[in-house]
């Protein structure tokens, strides 16, 4: 029986971009170098100086999904805030829990990430 089920082999990602990431980790495990996962970079003023090859998110973006009467919103961890914000806005919703701005182009990939908030998340 087929249920509409699709696998992907583990060591084969569907999309180019998480291929693309997988042999970048690859290389960098064989050659003993550090990645710096790296969105908008707009906290890399935040916390430790970090060093190594980048590894940039910003290409793996965009809303998968958005159920604005269940509240629940998915995106890729490379979509600029900016572009959850006026997709909320139309619907006339927001974060309820306020990630600060900084310089730059802040994505929801490292407001998670660095789990920062504002004052409406208390």
């Amino acid at each position: 029986m087929n249920l509409g089920i699709r696998t992907v082999a583990a060591d084969r990602p569907a999309d180019p971009v998480l291929a693309s990431w997988q042999e970048q980790v690859r290389s960098a495990v064989a050659k003993g170098t550090a990645l710096v996962i790296e969105g908008g970079r707009s906290k890399s003023f935040y916390g430790r100086p970090s060093a190594g090859e980048p590894l940039a998110t910003a290409a793996y973006r965009g809303i998968v999904d958005y159920e604005p009467t269940e509240l629940v919103i998915t995106a890729r961890g490379g979509t600029p805030l900016a572009e959850i914000d006026a997709a909320l806005a139309e619907r006339g919703q927001m974060l309820a829990f306020e990630p600060p701005r900084f310089a730059g182009s802040p994505t929801i990939g490292g407001v998670v990430a660095a789990g920062l908030s504002g004052p409406r998340a208390i």
